[in-house]
């Protein structure tokens, strides 16, 4: 798998983190008891100074969940999950970081300015009349499914074999085929026809004359992440057009947002730390009713980059399950590409010709598609299977150099090159200096080379020093200014570690959890628990790295000098070369 965290949350949450001051941060915190928010979620019991229990994210008995109070952190031994109070509840609740920094923010009583809050939220009067005109709209439908006229989408889901239970689960509703139900129980309930088309329950013809949108149709609801309806999908029963409809897109309803079944979903994917991913609404219900509780689909649209970041809060491996036709497999290509691009791991399964999760499952049961789940295919490699089979050689250098642009961050193109170059047929150099050719035309563009980016080697096993010295800093952070004027960065080995480094130097103690990928952040909290234990042996250990730094710093002046001096040389500079010997005589009776 790519060696690579999943960090998407951490763009998704950079503007809003600008507008947020650190102290809103810190109120929130300080007002909201860690054990006592968590409890409710947790069985927690107190071990000496910790809280411990079963993890809510991952399937298990034994307690490896730990809350510690007096930092302000939990983590799971058993998983790695970790964080502070507001990212346990936006993981237990499936929310974005903004979410849960609005609803903890509510909860806690701290005020947020207008500034502070994202732009959709600020005309709260809009938003609160859609969301009111959504949950009125689906109380109606379900009534109506359970009426008589109701009869006949209770038949068709009889006839798909969709049991009560996940009829209950997903809130199924029936719209009758009349033009004006709908419009009329909203006028009875004091609400105005265009109210109903701004919430996109009602359509409006050019002579302004209002009807209800979903008409003789099974309806979908579609919920937010904290379990608000949004939207609603309908399929037609019996014959019309179009088959599938969606409602229109209003101030809390984005299709590209969204994604179907992800509400119902959202605790099975952080406990199976894996979500199968679809389309087609009776393809999610199926799925689940056969126990494949991590299921959700996209909403009519190609996958996009926000449903993958949405997503990434929950999981770091995606599975994607499509059509085994050529449209499926297409489909499947581009999101996979989404999906990689982004730093998630995923999986392709394509099904049997003429076969979809619904098909499958009903015919053959639930083993059927255990078996193809264990057969599903690395994502990189069905990406490199389909180029190489369907693109010419001019095509798949033009594909192997977009999808490298396409990474979300440059040093995973240290791992994506080889694997890339050795399947296509291209080698390495040619895909590094055509992105040197983009870069030269003007885009933002950095190529990641060990060979370009030459570093000091550490005298220590692969990344044990920098581990220790970010642990020492995450700890002491009153010593990361004397460390960064030794330009400690130069001797960090990884791109993981200077990313980190680099976030622990910009953000403040308030500001840098939210900043930190998952990987970054179940490091950040092991380290922190590690506090008391080396408070004793600070000031040796401070004096231990300042000595590896010195020593560090004086071996690249001395390389540096030898550089110089071997040109003057070759110049025949004399006085140049007199000055530089001086220098290095200078370098070598210090150290």
């Amino acid at each position: 798998p790519l060696p690579v965290p999943c960090s998407l949350f951490t763009d998704h949450c950079s503007l809003f983190m600008s507008m947020i001051d650190a102290r809103v941060i810190a109120e929130i915190k300080e007002r909201i008891d860690i054990v006592e928010l968590i409890g409710r979620y947790v069985n927690l019991r107190p071990v000496g100074t910790r809280w411990v229990g079963p993890c809510p994210f991952h399937q298990e008995t034994k307690p490896s969940f730990s809350v510690n109070p007096d930092q302000g952190f939990f983590y799971c031994f058993g998983c790695q999950a970790a964080g502070d109070v507001i990212h346990f509840y936006q993981k237990i609740n499936g929310l974005e970081f903004k979410e849960a920094v609005i609803e903890l923010a509510q909860i806690a009583g701290v005020r947020l300015t207008q500034s502070q809050v994202p732009f959709k939220q600020k005309d709260k009067g809009k938003r609160r009349l859609c969301l009111d005109l959504n949950s009125l709209a689906y109380s109606y439908f379900k009534d109506k499914l359970r009426s008589q006229k109701g009869k006949i989408a209770r038949d068709y889901l009889l006839q798909r074999k969709i049991s009560q239970d996940m009829m209950q689960k997903f809130g199924l509703g029936f719209s009758p085929d009349e033009w004006h139900g709908l419009e009329n129980h909203l006028k009875s309930l004091g609400y105005t026809p265009q109210q109903g088309v701004d919430a996109g329950l009602l359509s409006q013809n050019d002579k302004g004359h209002t009807y209800d949108r979903f008409r003789g149709r099974l309806i979908f609801p579609i919920f937010n992440l904290s379990g608000q309806v949004v939207a609603f999908g309908g399929r037609v029963i019996g014959d019309g057009d179009p088959k599938y409809l969606n409602s229109s897109e209003t101030p809390i309803y984005k299709k590209g947002e969204h994604l179907y079944g992800l509400y119902q979903a959202r605790r099975s994917i952080s406990q199976k730390h894996e979500v199968l991913l679809t389309e087609g609404y009776v393809d999610v219900i199926v799925l689940h009713q056969y126990g494949f509780t991590n299921s959700c689909a996209v909403l009519g649209t190609a996958l996009t980059g926000t449903q993958v970041r949405r997503l990434g809060g929950l999981t770091s491996s995606i599975v994607l399950l499509f059509d085994g036709d050529e449209a499926g497999a297409k489909a499947a290509l581009r999101s996979t590409q989404m999906v990689l691009s982004q730093g998630l791991k995923c999986k392709v399964v394509q099904f049997p010709a003429g076969d979809d999760a619904d098909s499958l499952l009903t015919k053959y049961g639930q083993k059927s598609l255990v078996e193809l789940l264990s057969k599903a295919r690395d994502g990189l490699d069905f990406c490199l299977a389909m180029i190489s089979l369907h693109k010419s050689p001019k095509e798949v250098l033009t594909w192997a150099r977009g999808f490298l642009l396409s990474l979300r961050d440059i040093s995973w193109r240290a791992y994506y090159i080889p694997r890339i170059a050795q399947t296509l047929g291209l080698s390495e150099q040619e895909l590094r200096q055509s992105l040197e050719e983009v870069r030269g035309t003007g885009r933002q563009v950095q190529v990641s080379d060990a060979g370009q980016n030459q570093r000091l080697s550490l005298r220590v096993g692969p990344d044990s020093r920098d581990k220790e010295i970010l642990t020492f800093v995450i700890c002491f952070p009153e010593y990361i200014p004397v460390l960064a004027e030794k330009n400690i960065a130069l001797y960090l080995r990884s791109d993981w570690a200077r990313d980190l480094w680099e976030k622990l130097i910009r953000y403040d103690s308030d500001q840098v959890l939210s900043r930190l990928d998952e990987e970054q952040k179940a490091f950040f909290v092991r380290s922190k628990l590690q506090q008391e234990h080396l408070a004793d042996s600070k000031e040796a250990k401070l004096q231990e790295y300042m000595d590896f730094l010195g020593r560090e710093n004086r071996k690249m002046t001395q390389k540096n000098l030898k550089m110089a001096l071997t040109r003057a040389q070759k110049k025949g500079d004399q006085q140049e070369v007199r000055r530089i010997l001086t220098l290095l005589q200078e370098t070598i009776f210090s150290s």
